[in-house]
Parts: C-alpha cells; structure tokens; sequence
C-alpha cells in the first residue's frame, strides 16, 4: 500500500487465462470452498487484511448474491497447515462486464502475519484455474492503484490494466514507477 499515490479503483483484464502461471501450494497448505457458516470466516480475514475500510457480512451479501450453493463453488479459502483459515478469494463472475459473462476474480485477501510468503500466487492460481474449470478463457478483476503488491501480483499472471476513464489512466501512470512490471494504459 502506497498513500502517496491517487486513491483510484482500477479494473484489469486477463484475455487468456490458460497463459497465466501455475503455482502450486506450499506442503500442508490447502484450498477449501465456502461452507455453509464461512461467512464470519470470510469477514475475519477481509478485515484483517483490509487497510482501507471495514468489510461486514453485509459486505459479504452485497458482493456475494446468491445461495449456498452458487457461493459454495465460488467463495475459496486458503488454510495453512494447521487447518486455520487466512486467505480467501472468489472466482466469481460478472455478467454485465461489456454484456458479457465473464470470470472475475474478486475478493482476495491474506491475514497479515501471512502476507509476503508467496501464498498469493497459488491462491490466485487456484481462483483461475477455478474459472478455467467453469469453461471462462478471460477475467476480470477491480483492485486500487494504492495496492502496489496487489498489482504487481496480478500484472505477473497476465492481467492488464483496463482503464475507462481519464482518472483511471492517470492513475495507472502515477502507480508506473512503483510497479515491477511496465503497464501499457
């Protein structure tokens, strides 16, 4: 997180999903979908992790429509080897993303005495090869250019920056210099 950078949601797209990276768990980690309960398990991590607002279960609900089943196969959480949850991210999709269905990948997040082991990468591996098992070749996804691990962690899987707007543009030329990997906007 840089607070020196513009405050600007920003989307990203991925157009080829098999062409992003695989990386595997590291021994005695495990992906585990949601279960009927998660939802405090869900809200634990997004606000241990979360430094720029307080997600609830009303977050949970807005973000997250559907019944448990539909939620089941897409909400996923990262347990470490002793069983405890401390990552979670969706494949979700979106269907109004340029009136297409498309994979979105939504939601990521890590508890902070997690954060910067490299759990990421397989956590986002299994989110896109999730999508990739629904039958979704492309993603989607929103994040913040004051996110620079989040964007340098999607840039490396193939996501692009997809500005809309001038704003957006801008941003994503503000965010350039903190990036490890060059942006075309």
């Amino acid at each position: 997180m840089n607070e020196q950078l513009p405050n600007i949601d920003v989307w990203m797209i991925h157009h080829h999903l098999q062409r992003a990276p695989v990386f595997s768990l590291p021994r005695g980690y495990r992906m585990r979908f949601y279960a009927e309960g998660d939802i405090q398990t869900w809200v634990a991590i997004q606000q241990a992790a979360e430094p720029f607002f307080v997600p609830t279960a009303e977050t949970f609900l807005r973000y997250m429509p559907g019944d448990i089943s539909y939620v089941s196969r897409r909400v996923m959480f990262l347990a470490d080897p002793n069983g405890r949850d401390i990552g979670t991210i969706t494949a979700w999709n979106d269907q109004l993303f340029q009136h297409n269905d498309i994979g979105q990948i939504h939601w990521v997040a890590i508890i902070p005495e997690a954060q910067g082991r490299g759990l990421a990468k397989p956590m986002l591996s299994a989110a896109c090869a999730e999508l990739q098992a629904r039958g979704y070749t492309a993603a989607v996804l929103e994040t913040n250019t004051r996110r620079i691990a989040a964007l340098n962690l999607y840039l490396q899987f193939g996501f692009e920056p997809y500005p809309h707007t001038q704003a957006e543009r801008d941003a994503w030329l503000s965010a350039a210099s903190h990036l490890k990997f060059g942006v075309h906007v």
